[in-house]
């Protein structure tokens, strides 16, 4: 089939979409397809040299600026083209087929705010967020994204999206796929990692009995670290025995709140900080389990990452990854990133070595069947749907008249 993919700008170290793009490219590509790509920039290297990019232009002065500039100019440039199935992803609204990896706004809000108590802190949030132009101008494109008469095809990167889709942008079931996300699992390995866990530790300063718990995110706000730092803190005093547990905090967010906060806690001497960590590799095979207590993450890579390294994970009901997880077999998935007794619950139950094996072992099996082999497989078939579609309608344009740059 002849694809087009649409994302702004296309840097796998800037974070998990942009990966994600990367690695769709590749596997299209190995399937023998033509594959296109419409975006402002992408990294030196990082795509297949079969991947045609062509520039769209992306002007203003601020980022919202620049966001609706790529999505009008993405739609020009794609309207004088004619593809099998387009494929858009973030920001961008002319398209067969939509993957809004970020979710729907709507429903982040709606997630975000539950950071805040119940009242008036919670309604101050909401009415700034609303207030935000940029919060409108999202707002604007996802229901240009969700027109029912553009009847754009929709993968849900989980049930938790799709529910959001129907309920804030009523978007027909039919229309929805829902496919969750994938790794490449083969990325996380590492020579040697009994050696690369020992060298990690004496690095770090752990021993090699330390109890290692992992967090990753960069909105460490949004990612949970509060309530994570809290019922660390909690554990400690219900039970001062208890065995401890050291956490990795990996990630580029603003550390010094929360160093504060643990230091506060009396958590200062196992709280680890790592900041920005490129190559999280050796941080994952030095650690025991995964946390991941956020508050909104349509369908979280990272927590697939952690499985396929075998650390069974603690995450929560608003991570769309937690629904592949079977609670109590590959982790833990809790109600909210405030129940805090069930995190405490779940952490203790981390401290059991045979049974933390025995989900090590259970959560290997897992990451690995999340296998972008078999994500694409599934992709391919709704590209596949709105190809045969089309036969059956008038192509919107001359594929020719795209300019083309080879990389």
């Amino acid at each position: 089939m002849r694809l087009a993919l649409n994302f702004q700008r296309v840097d796998p170290t800037r974070g998990g979409a942009e990966t994600y793009v990367v690695d769709l490219c590749q596997h299209l590509i190995q399937l023998g397809h033509e594959v296109d790509l419409y975006a402002e920039s992408w990294r030196e290297g990082a795509l297949p040299p079969e991947v045609k990019c062509v520039p769209v232009a992306a002007d203003g002065r601020t980022r919202t600026a620049r966001i609706r500039s790529f999505a009008r100019n993405s739609e020009k440039a794609l309207s004088e083209a004619s593809y099998d199935c387009t494929v858009g992803l973030i920001n961008t609204w002319h398209h067969d087929v939509i993957i809004p990896q970020g979710g729907v706004h709507r429903g982040s809000l709606e997630a975000n705010s539950k950071r805040f108590p119940a009242g008036f802190k919670r309604t101050l949030y909401r009415l700034g967020k609303l207030a935000n132009p940029k919060f409108w101008t999202y707002q604007a494109i996802e229901q240009k994204q969700y027109d029912p008469q553009r009847q754009a095809h929709v993968i849900a990167v989980s049930n938790m999206v799709k529910e959001h889709l129907q309920e804030y942008h009523h978007v027909p079931r039919s229309r929805v796929h829902v496919i969750p996300n994938a790794i490449d699992a083969g990325r996380l390995q590492v020579d040697h990692p009994a050696a690369n866990r020992c060298a990690f530790r004496n690095k770090v300063g752990l021993a090699p009995n330390d109890l290692v718990a992992l967090f990753v995110g960069h909105n460490f706000a949004l990612k949970g670290l509060e309530p994570l730092l809290k019922s660390l803190a909690e554990r400690k005093r219900l039970d001062p025995q208890a065995r401890p547990v050291h956490l990795l905090v990996c990630g580029g967010g603003k550390i010094a709140r929360f160093r504060r906060m643990a230091e506060n806690l009396d958590l200062a001497g196992t709280i680890h900080w790592m900041g920005y960590t490129p190559d999280i590799r050796p941080c994952f095979w030095a650690s025991d389990f995964f946390v991941l207590p956020t508050y909104y993450d349509p369908c979280s890579l990272v927590v697939f990452e952690a499985l396929a390294c075998g650390l069974p994970v603690i995450t929560t009901s608003c991570n769309g990854a937690g629904e592949v997880v079977t609670d109590g077999r590959e982790g833990y998935i809790l109600t909210a990133p405030d129940a805090l007794g069930e995190m405490i619950g779940a952490i203790d139950r981390m401290t059991d070595d045979a049974m933390r094996q025995r989900m090590s072992e259970h959560a290997v099996q897992l990451g690995l069947d999340q296998s972008f082999d078999k994500h694409v497989a599934r992709l391919v078939q709704v590209f596949e749907d709105v190809a045969g579609s089309k036969t059956r309608r008038t192509p919107h344009g001359n594929r020719a008249t795209a300019k083309k740059v080879r990389r």
